[in-house]
């Protein structure tokens, strides 16, 4: 009886799972949709794992349903869980982070959890149902938004976007509701007579066609609405070099950052985009072999064999039974899921889609009595001197349950606390709230001091602040020291960030930065930037500005042979990189080598734009050159944008005497930015 209500309760979790999730959001976190999204998933599949454990238990045996999804699904999660502890950096991140490793262990728990809970024709028909009903209302919200409507009637501003979406992706929402189409059309099909169910379907159909009709129109037709994808060949390229560092388990899941940066081909530099860093691939199945292997992508390529073997067998069936249309319908839009991800990065809503219709499908199955589906009680009895015997398999279960639900609640719950911190952090650092933000971040901090992203955003609010306090005149010992102890912090802070993730090219060009803006600080401070500067072009050869930002350090220090060195890189880089030129020009003309720099200068107005202001003002430092060298010239004219930037002399410095920092500050550099164990970083300073 209790274990009853259990499945009725467990079934009704199920139940609002299924319509919550692709409609929830929650603007109380930095990133308001796919993050909330994960957290919903994580505790729906640690409750229904709880009940599951609990049920065996009473039931005195572990059920299990075998299907033809259990092998490829404990393939896939084992191939996560390896790779996150043999390759990644940070494991934190790789569990936490939306679309890495948390989110498929969540799924396949859901998975497992769930595939026992619907028993009856009728529980399988109010899942279907429920999920059809959950994006029909997604479809009506993608029709009121994209009308201008709900923009007009809710002041926020982030609703005023008619691609609004609680999906957060439009083109997401737009490929969901294609694959349902098939689905429907299947069940209205085989409907045998005209009844209200039919209606229904038909009416979720037109507003699937509405919205997704919608979507293609505002995205493919208007230029500024297209989503930006890293182009397959770049992403192909990646994954190829990825291999050669880890074949088997990748390069860990969390770190296609890391991959991009240390592997995108120099061809990359010459496309639109070449100044957008990329967290994902192109496409799951080459985001999967780049940064979980060989192993990963078997996995995955064994379940999309198992969805289309299966698929064809039910195809091929000759049951009359109602229960062949559900396992029918729903195999072809998980297939056609499978596919969408060759061309898109999925998202939270795709991945929970894909294994609720793998529930339907192993449901209806199961129902209709089919031998790919059956239910396994696996036991271990021990048997005392009286003979009763006692079930130990249930009790077992139940503790590596809770082993697995009571700490990764814990570490879950401050996860989520941290981040809804951070988003009050980041509202009241676009209010000027300097203090407020201060305290904010480093509660972040201590609720979660593994997120290098907070660490990061404590170093520049500290170097904000130490740059306004030093903007006073005449400053007391105590300002002094109390500027000394904001740049220790932000050093730190940027330093831990580095230390949580020394991979990621983000975290150590921070703490070049950092080490830039105090040079009007701190004594050898330039030292220290350059040193990192360094560091982050080892673990982002091909990019040029990184090669322009220290060449820029050189030329403030009249270092300008190396300065001209570094430009020219940039330009190698990029060939069709204006800047580059436009600096490497200025180094010349400082080195006193004017047909250089003249030569250079040509370049630049080669290649820039000669409808923006740059252009004149290339054309004026032309001119100046032209006369220094005794050449002649002609010029152009006409004028609205500014690419082109000049190195700049090293500051003056704003506290006098400069501060002494410590030595233990500078930069701890690495040759190797190979992935290694993240040390526990420095305690968080008190606010």
């Amino acid at each position: 009886m209790k274990s009853s209500m259990l499945q009725k309760i467990g079934f009704a979790i199920l139940i609002g799972t299924t319509f919550i999730l692709p409609l929830f959001f929650l603007p109380i976190t930095s990133e308001f949709y796919e993050y909330n999204k994960q957290y919903l998933l994580i505790i729906s599949s640690t409750v229904l794992l709880l009940i599951w454990a609990v049920s065996s238990v009473l039931e005195r045996k572990v059920r299990i349903i075998r299907n033809p999804f259990t092998l490829p699904l404990l393939a896939i999660v084992a191939s996560w869980i390896v790779s996150t502890i043999a390759q990644t950096p940070n494991r934190t991140e790789a569990l936490i982070d939306p679309g890495n490793t948390g989110t498929i262990v969540a799924l396949c728990i859901y998975f497992f959890s769930s595939v026992d809970l619907v028993r009856t024709k009728k529980q399988l028909d109010l899942l279907l149902n429920t999920t059809l009903a959950s994006f029909s209302l997604l479809s009506v919200l993608t029709i009121l938004w994209n009308t201008g409507l709900m923009g007009k009637i809710l002041p926020w501003a982030a609703f005023q976007n008619p691609l609004w979406s609680p999906s957060a992706n439009p083109l997401s929402t737009f490929t969901l509701l294609i694959v349902l189409l098939p689905l429907l059309a299947v069940f209205i099909v085989k409907q045998k007579e005209n009844s209200s169910k039919t209606l229904g379907l038909s009416i979720a159909a037109l507003l699937f066609i509405v919205a997704s009709g919608m979507i293609a129109y505002r995205v493919f037709r208007i230029p500024a609405n297209r989503p930006i994808f890293l182009p397959q060949s770049t992403s192909w390229s990646i994954a190829m070099e990825s291999l050669k560092i880890s074949p088997l388990l990748g390069t860990g899941p969390g770190t296609y950052l890391m991959d991009f940066t240390r592997f995108r081909p120099v061809s990359y530099n010459l496309t639109q985009n070449w100044a957008v860093r990329f967290t994902s691939s192109s496409n799951f199945y080459l985001q999967t072999l780049a940064t979980v292997g060989l192993l990963g992508l078997l996995a995955i390529s064994f379940l999309v064999i198992k969805v289309a073997s299966l698929l064809a067998k039910v195809a091929k069936s000759s049951s009359e039974s109602a229960l062949h249309i559900p396992a029918l319908s729903s195999l072809i839009s998980a297939l056609l899921i499978l596919v969408s991800m060759f061309f898109l990065p999925p998202t939270i809503t795709a991945y929970f889609l894909l294994f609720t219709l793998m529930i339907v499908t192993v449901a209806a199955l199961k129902l209709t009595g089919s031998s790919m589906v059956h239910e396994a009680n696996i036991d271990i009895v021990a048997a005392s001197e009286s003979g009763v015997r006692t079930p130990i398999l249930p009790w077992v279960f139940l503790v590596l349950s809770l082993a697995l639900a009571i700490p990764g609640s814990i570490v879950f719950a401050k996860a989520y606390y941290a981040e809804i911190l951070f988003q009050k952090a980041l509202t009241a650092a676009a209010q000027n709230q300097g203090k407020n933000t201060y305290d904010l971040i480093y509660s972040a901090i201590r609720a979660n001091n593994l997120k290098d992203s907070y660490r990061v955003a404590a170093s520049q609010t500290n170097l904000l602040l130490a740059n306004s306090a030093a903007s006073k005149k005449d400053l007391t010992a105590e300002e002094r020291n109390t500027i000394t102890q904001l740049v220790q912090q932000a050093i730190r802070e940027a330093k831990n960030a580095v230390t949580l993730n020394p991979t990621k090219v983000t975290n150590v060009e921070n703490l070049a930065g950092i080490y830039q803006n105090l040079l009007n600080f701190a004594q050898g401070a330039d030292e220290w930037s350059v040193a990192s500067y360094r560091q982050a072009v080892l673990l982002d050869p091909t990019n040029p500005n990184l090669r322009i930002s220290l060449g820029g350090i050189f030329y403030a220090r009249k270092n300008y042979d190396e300065a001209i060195r570094l430009f020219q890189q940039a330009a190698d880089l990029k060939p069709n990189y204006a800047n580059a030129y436009y600096n490497m020009s200025a180094a010349y003309k400082e080195k006193k080598d004017y047909q250089n720099a003249y030569l250079a200068m040509q370049n630049v107005v080669n290649l820039i734009d000669k409808t923006t202001p740059d252009f004149l003002k290339a054309q004026g430092e032309l001119e100046d050159l032209s006369k220094l060298i005794g050449a002649q010239t002609a010029v152009p004219s006409q004028p609205v944008k500014s690419e082109l930037e000049a190195p700049k002399a090293l500051p003056s410095p704003k506290v006098n005497p400069p501060l002494n920092l410590p030595s233990d500050l500078g930069p701890q550099v690495t040759t190797t930015p190979a992935p290694q164990a993240s040390p526990a970083p420095t305690a968080v300073p008190a606010p």
